[in-house]
């Protein structure tokens, strides 16, 4: 079985996947997800992930928020915070500004803190750095002797 869930704006709660069930796809929502079941797949949003006791979330997870007190295994992108709760479990590569672990949480895998997102926007345009005169010029490229 594989879905797109998309969840509404009204309320703060947009969804929920209860114990007992399971989805593979992608998930997109706008305020909060709480997770007590398993997924599989990709999540995007700029709201907050919820990972609750007994959920499992397995694959890319790029959100604003994420909290997780079951098991998540996989890349995990957050543009404000990502915290392990006592009994919650990571196994992967996270990309944070702020990473918050609790005592006896599991944590295996890379950490890398940023106060910016390493992945760009779809739509970015080549990257720009500014020269002492504070004009733009492009990036100069790197090479590599063999």
């Amino acid at each position: 079985m594989s879905k797109t869930l998309r969840t509404g704006s009204s309320g703060e709660l947009n969804g929920f996947l209860d114990a007992g069930c399971e989805v593979h796809g992608e998930l997109r929502f706008e305020n909060t997800f709480r997770v007590h079941g398993r997924f599989k797949g990709t999540v995007e949003s700029d709201g907050q992930l919820i990972v609750g006791e007994g959920g499992v979330v397995e694959g890319v997870v790029a959100v604003g928020e994420l909290h997780v007190s079951g098991r998540l295994e996989g890349r995990v992108e957050t543009t404000r915070r990502t915290e392990i709760g006592a009994k919650g479990r990571v196994e992967g590569e996270i990309n944070a500004p702020v990473l918050v672990i609790e005592s006896g949480a599991f944590f295996q895998g890379q950490c890398t803190m940023q106060s910016k997102p390493s992945r760009p926007p779809a739509s970015a345009e080549p990257a720009m750095i500014e020269s002492a005169q504070g004009e733009s010029e492009p990036e100069p490229e790197e090479h590599v002797a063999h």
